[in-house]
């Protein structure tokens, strides 16, 4: 890292694009612009074709495409990656690449959650996910700090129509709190949307559901990074690169073998 540079620079990996996720980048963009510190800069980048299905194999597509740009983003003298995908697909497989620090909008948001109440409630943008933020969750440790994970069931269209329609933001946004509420009465004082559509829709400063704050965890990890930057700089360490962790990095053949050949 070069301590003589003006600007520390924020690589933000998303799994959306300028065509079809195009009202909500309007609004998630400007967002992460207002939220940066003056001594850092942030790049968002897109992926082409984007994450639209709701699928494995998408995903899978997807974890490459953040192995493969944190890569990059270390070559190209970025100072930290995120990506603003909650399944945080590829995280620990980048981390294990790279020197720079990486994170997920997941991981962030649910470590971060945790230290604002006691129980958890998270809510998919759809039904499909559930099973993939219960790995999240046993991936985390966070089993005994969640309290139930429900979904606003909607289709991609529906979301991205929110962003532009009063009228449809409300409708979905009657079926959120409904939903964030079951989650209330199972036990959860803090709302996790899963995912930085429904944080940028519903997670504005000062939202909550009945008390419950609602997490806006794209506003959380683009500080994270920020924080992971200097903490850096104050000589904390990136990861650990301990044999056991699976955080170890890669030598020059195996590195090269993915690049070329994965």
């Amino acid at each position: 890292m070069n301590a003589s540079r003006i600007k520390f620079r924020i690589w933000a990996q998303g799994a959306t694009d300028h065509v079809g996720h195009r009202t909500y980048l309007a609004q998630l963009l400007p967002h992460m612009q207002a939220c940066v510190d003056p001594a850092f800069e942030v790049d968002f980048h897109t992926t082409t074709p984007s994450v639209t299905t709701v699928h494995a194999l998408s995903e899978f597509r997807f974890s490459r495409e953040v192995i493969r740009n944190a890569i990059r983003a270390e070559r190209e003298s970025y100072d930290v990656f995120f990506m603003n995908h909650f399944q945080d697909v590829g995280l620990y497989e980048a981390r294990a690449s790279v020197n720079i620090p990486v994170l997920g909008l997941g991981e962030t948001s649910l470590l971060h959650a945790c230290t604002l109440g006691r129980k958890l409630g998270l809510l998919a943008i759809n039904h499909a996910f559930i099973p993939t933020h219960a790995d999240q969750v046993r991936r985390y440790g966070l089993e005994r700090r969640v309290a139930g994970i429900r979904a606003v069931n909607a289709t991609m269209a529906d979301w991205m129509e929110a962003f532009a329609s009063p009228e449809k933001k409300a409708e979905l946004e009657q079926v959120f709190v409904r939903e964030a509420r079951r989650l209330m009465d199972a036990g959860a004082d803090v709302i996790v949307p899963t995912g930085g559509i429904p944080m940028m829709l519903f997670g504005a400063p000062g939202a909550h559901v009945d008390g419950a704050p609602i997490v806006n965890g794209v506003t959380v990890v683009l500080k994270a990074a920020e924080m992971a930057v200097n903490l850096r700089r104050l000589g904390a360490a990136v990861t650990s690169r301990v044999a056991h962790s699976g955080f170890a990095l890669p030598n020059e053949k195996t590195l090269d073998e993915f690049l070329n050949h994965g």
